[in-house]
């Protein structure tokens, strides 16, 4: 991807907005976006008998006066009321299908938020980060609204090309330090038909470095390749503590990994690394 124009950025109204609209904020200095759309999603159940009854005397819609809310909080983080910022009010419809709008928009890029300070669980979040098929940054609600250290994790699979892609594209125009990293990691039910693991793992660390080497020349990355041993930790948990470890404030990966089965919606390092446990933004390319 060469240029991020077109972002969708999930709000629901409460303190969270803030934090969300600081962080497009800060990109949208540094891309100038094209487009920016705000979406709400309404579900049924959460207009109270109360609103409804009210709606006949009110002089505007539901829809209407959500938005004028939306637009105020953007002018007080915009401090304008940008032509390039508009909001999409998804009322009476069901995830699915606001999740179909979302992806035939062709957004470059989608944010979310999940809270875990003012309540809430994420789970409306972590479910459209499951299902859509758009580049996603998962934001918690504890993330600094600044992309300055970059994780960059690759493991050679399909979607490592298109990672290093975006990750040059926001060094390039935030001026973050990239970190890229890869996690060598041998399963133990393999270890029975290996007669030398040691070299075993050393051939692998060669590979890797050599797979890097590539990438690193077509994509026209400038750093070096960090490699983790990390047989006894989860690939999830070397990466977000390296992660910590480097004061990074970003993780990039792909949907899925090398081994993940095609049926699953999103690989188990992504479902891992946006769990409730953890506090770094995510931007999972799909």
């Amino acid at each position: 991807m060469s240029k991020l124009k077109k972002i969708g950025l999930f709000i629901d109204l409460s303190d969270l907005d803030n934090l969300l609209l600081q962080y497009i904020q800060q990109l949208d200095e540094k891309f100038d976006f094209e487009q920016l759309t705000l979406i709400h999603f309404v579900a049924l159940e959460e207009v109270s008998k109360e609103i409804g009854d009210m709606l006949p005397y009110l002089d505007k819609s539901l829809d209407e006066i959500l938005e004028e809310e939306a637009l105020e909080k953007v002018e007080a983080v915009f401090k304008e009321r940008k032509s390039s910022i508009n909001v999409k009010i998804y009322s009476g419809g069901q995830l699915d299908s606001l999740v179909e709008w979302v992806d035939a928009q062709k957004f470059d890029l989608v944010l979310l938020g999940k809270k875990s300070v003012h309540g809430g669980t994420g789970i409306f979040s972590s479910k459209v980060v499951r299902l859509t098929s758009s580049n996603t940054l998962f934001i918690p609600e504890t993330s600094k609204a600044s992309i300055q250290k970059i994780v960059l994790s690759v493991d050679f699979s399909d979607y490592s090309e298109s990672l290093a892609k975006m990750v040059k594209v926001l060094s390039g125009h935030t001026g973050a330090e990239v970190l890229p990293v890869h996690v060598l990691k041998v399963g133990m039910q393999y270890f029975p038909y290996i007669r030398k693991p040691s070299e075993f793992k050393e051939a692998l660390e060669k590979k890797a470095v050599s797979n890097y080497a590539k990438l690193k020349k077509k994509i026209g990355l400038t750093e070096d390749l960090e490699i983790i041993k990390g047989e006894e930790v989860p690939v999830a948990r070397s990466i977000y503590d390296y992660a910590i470890r480097k004061g990074a404030d970003l993780i990039v990966l792909g949907k899925k990994g090398k081994t993940d089965d095609d049926t699953l919606l999103i690989g188990s390092v992504a479902e891992r690394l946006i769990a409730a446990d953890k506090h770094l933004p995510v931007l999972i390319v799909k």
